[in-house]
């Protein structure tokens, strides 16, 4: 009996995760907790770096990385790799939060494919980032773009 209801939670929580790669391309991820799915994404190769963004009536999610490379790329407001939400506030992870305690900015982008025939990027992300005074943090987790178009500019 044990078996079995381990098996229907099993079951009930990979139907909950919804798959991606059918929804040809996409960019998701969740902020702060919230789900937030783009409405338009695109890529952008221009002087050796790669920005990639998705926005939607909540925000914009914008992600600069200085190569064009499958790697992985940590985001601290200490490297040229960066991350951006924006709403009513623009939050960067190029900004510290303040306090007695250090609140740095901090995450993660993995670039997983870069399709050169269609012309598209896949990877994950996840990065928490902060306003201008330090005082105010967006987290966004659980980041996925599928196959963005690129566009090239010389």
């Amino acid at each position: 009996m044990k078996k079995i209801v381990f098996i229907l939670m099993l079951v009930a929580l990979f139907n909950c995760t919804e798959d991606l790669s059918n929804n040809t391309p996409g960019f998701e991820a969740s902020v702060d907790g919230n789900e937030w799915v783009a409405q338009s994404y695109n890529a952008t190769i221009q002087n050796s770096q790669l920005s990639i963004s998705g926005n939607n009536q909540l925000g914009t999610i914008s992600m600069v990385i200085d190569s064009i490379n499958i790697n992985s790329f940590e985001l601290r407001s200490w490297t040229d790799d960066f991350a951006v939400f924006q709403d009513t506030m623009l939050y960067s992870t190029k900004n510290d939060g303040i306090g007695s305690i250090a609140y740095l900015s901090a995450g993660k982008i993995d670039i997983n494919e870069i399709n050169y025939v269609d012309n598209s990027v896949s990877g994950h992300f996840y990065f928490e980032c902060y306003d201008n005074s330090g005082l105010h943090v967006k987290t966004v987790s659980e980041g996925v773009f599928y196959k963005v178009p690129i566009n090239t500019q010389d």
